[in-house]
């Protein structure tokens, strides 16, 4: 297969799109090493004891009161000048079962942490002949017991996300087929218990694909889906008020293509950005929209720059209301990684953030610190192997890309990033040391990237998807899926 594709014609762009979106619901691992010198495809503890099969694609939110994972929330009147944590007496902690059932696969965890140190994880688990929703939670000092928050047994339920409020509410939401095609549905946790699900899109059209959920400081939230209509792939949106679904909209209507892959963003006023990739027909561009605290505006275009198509937008806040979005973006050539910058009114002009010109750039990741400062990350290919990389931006202008591991022995790929309070940052990846792959994390302090070091030392099997978050107080956790000899299991690690 050429590594570089060209699309042309309304149906092979829907297909190059679904192929894509499934290639990264199931992950790099099937073949990393091909991640770049193909097609770039579209995040130590035991937190699982499902021992039955494996478990694919576990991934990793945490809140720092709020849902996102690359941007904690802070208030306009937050002190910018915060002390840093002294980490001279942190270390990764040890690993803890969060469910009690040891027949059944689980896949697909997603946690949410509050400031006080309690979290929410949501799952997805085999039950017989389909898959189910779970949940547990954590008090801050131990797990509960695991349980069901959706009980339609018609067909799969999958892609779960969940975010928390500042008030230890919480939503989540998932994809679940009713036996003929996918619908979203959600469920709400009160702080004690969770609900009923609910159904929060009714088209009946097609399948509607790969939710998205943000709060905001009020308790108020935005999912956002890809939604076929029986012709193309739609993005559309629906919000809770604090109470109450209301009805689900439309965020784009160019019908010249399909759109994929949304992600949902909220500021500390109650605005968000959407943000996604479309196609004209020809090529994928990336498309933005904003909520203005009650109504969405119009979908406007954030690059023009047809030489080739987009992947992997990311979207993240600042405190004051500004935004920066990242993707790569082939240039008939390789894939680049790309950015632009919404000031709080507009979008500036895209521009360049990496110059690599070896190979090909993939997968980027955003996130601010609480003074305005951005963290972006990629997986980039130097023709030999693949390396992670990074570029500060300084709340006015990127600096230089710089690479922040240096352990050649195998590719590196998939990083994730979390800020905390005091602009200190982490990020986690896969690594292969030439027999198998680990997980590894580097620390930025503010100003400076320190050593990239091994966070688990299970050599039986391969260690994938991991994800990285803090909370206000400089603790973070880890989660990833591992092999041990036997089936994968997923395991975390926290630095506290």
């Amino acid at each position: 297969m050429d590594k570089h594709i060209t699309i042309s014609g309304q149906w092979n762009v829907y297909l190059f799109l679904l192929v894509l979106f499934f290639l990264s619901a199931c992950g790099e691992e099937n073949n990393p090493a091909d991640m770049a010198t193909k097609v770039p495809r579209t995040s130590a503890e035991l937190i699982e004891p499902d021992n039955a099969e494996n478990a694919p694609v576990p991934q990793l939110t945490l809140d720092n009161n709020d849902p996102a994972p690359e941007m904690p929330d802070q208030n306009d009147d937050a002190p910018s000048d915060i002390p840093a944590h002294d980490f001279s007496e942190s270390a990764w902690g040890t690993a803890e079962l969060i469910a009690a059932d040891k027949t059944k696969d689980v896949f697909w965890p997603q946690v949410t942490l509050d400031n006080n140190g309690n979290a929410l994880v949501v799952w997805v688990q085999k039950e017989g002949a389909r898959t189910n929703i779970q949940a547990n939670r954590f008090n801050g000092s131990g797990w509960g017991t695991a349980e069901l928050i959706e009980t339609d047994h018609e067909g799969d339920s999958l892609w779960p996300q969940i975010a928390l409020d500042n008030r230890g509410n919480a939503l989540a939401v998932w994809a679940q087929s009713d036996g003929a095609r996918t619908n979203i549905r959600a469920n709400r946790f009160n702080g004690s218990d969770w609900g009923t699900a609910k159904l929060i899109e009714t088209d009946n059209k097609g399948d509607a694909l790969w939710p998205q959920i943000a709060l905001d400081n009020r308790g108020n939230a935005l999912a956002v889906w890809a939604q076929n209509d029986g012709v193309h792939t739609n993005i559309w949106a629906n919000r809770f008020n604090g109470t109450d679904w209301g009805t689900a909209e439309l965020l784009e209507t160019d019908n010249a293509g399909s759109a994929l892959w949304p992600q949902i963003r909220f500021d500390d006023t109650g605005n968000a950005l959407a943000v996604w990739i479309q196609s004209d027909g020809s090529r994928t561009s990336v498309w933005a929209n904003r909520f203005n605290g009650s109504q969405w505006g119009t979908a406007e275009l954030l690059e023009n720059d047809n030489a080739g198509d987009v992947l992997w937008p990311q979207i993240a806040f600042d405190r004051r209301g500004s935004a920066l979005a990242v993707w790569a973006q082939n240039d008939g050539t390789r894939y680049h990684i790309w950015a632009n910058r919404f000031n709080g009114t507009d979008w500036g002009t895209a521009e360049l953030i990496e110059t690599d010109n070896a190979e090909d750039a993939f997968k980027p990741q955003i996130a601010f610190d609480n003074n305005g400062n951005a963290l972006a990350l990629w997986g980039q290919y130097d023709g030999a192997r693949t390396n992670i990389w990074a570029n500060r931006f300084n709340g006015t202008d990127w600096g230089t890309a710089e690479l922040i591991e240096t352990d050649d022995a195998g590719n590196a790929f998939g990083p994730q990033l979390a800020f905390d309070d005091t602009g200190s940052a982490f990020v986690v990846w896969v690594q292969n040391d030439g027999a198998r792959y680990n997980i590894r994390a580097n620390r930025f302090d503010g100003s400076n990237w320190g050593t990239a070091e091994l966070i688990e030392t299970d050599n039986r099997g391969d260690a994938f998807k991991p994800q990285i978050a803090l909370d206000n107080n400089g603790n973070a956790l880890a989660v990833w899926k591992q092999y041990n000899g036997v089936r994968e299991n997923i395991r975390a690690n926290h630095f506290r």
